[in-house]
């Protein structure tokens, strides 16, 4: 029996087995945690997910857009049918144009910028609102940031912009919901 034995994780953001969710996935795994994943809905990342999560013997898999407020809704609305409640979800996820990242800062369009915030950090605003009637007493949620949030990292341009604005959002976050 591991640590986290009858608890019960929502994970966002495994892609395969090199992407960190999948490491954070692993552990909550060996540590005797249930597990349930939401994929991108186009096919080919559908299948990388499946083949990435099977070893974890997941409770569900359900397709989600997390830049569409009906996708987060039906899969939040999947993990109350499947589960009921829950203790932990992981916003394991963020996305920015490959322009917006291999082109000067400066050059940003306001379509990259859009989207890069939409998906990289308010998503995990809409996921959280949806998570906490669902979640467990002392449940936890799990967001990952990077130092490109605090200086400047070359090439890293948008996304930077993102993860502060994701940094922000936890501290706003764990003061209404903790």
């Amino acid at each position: 029996m591991g640590m986290l034995s009858g608890k019960k994780a929502f994970i966002f953001g495994l892609l395969n087995e090199y992407s960190i969710a999948y490491a954070i996935s692993q552990k909550l795994h060996e540590e005797g945690c249930e597990l349930a994943f939401s994929h991108l809905p186009a096919e080919k990342i559908a299948r990388r997910v499946v083949k990435a999560a099977e070893g974890f013997n997941p409770k569900f898999l359900v397709p989600c857009d997390v830049s569409k407020d009906e996708d987060l809704a039906g899969a939040f609305a999947k993990a109350q049918a499947e589960w009921g409640t829950f203790d932990i979800m992981i916003h394991s996820l963020a996305f920015a144009p490959a322009e917006a990242l291999h082109n000067p800062f400066l050059q940003t369009t306001r379509e990259q910028w859009r989207m890069a915030l939409d998906i990289s950090a308010y998503s995990l605003v809409a996921m959280a609102k949806l998570a906490q009637p669902l979640m467990n007493k002392d449940g936890s949620i799990i967001t990952l940031s990077y130092l490109g949030a605090e200086k400047y990292i070359p090439m890293y341009n948008v996304m930077a912009v993102a993860k502060a604005a994701l940094e922000c959002s936890v501290r706003y976050l764990a003061a209404e919901m903790g």
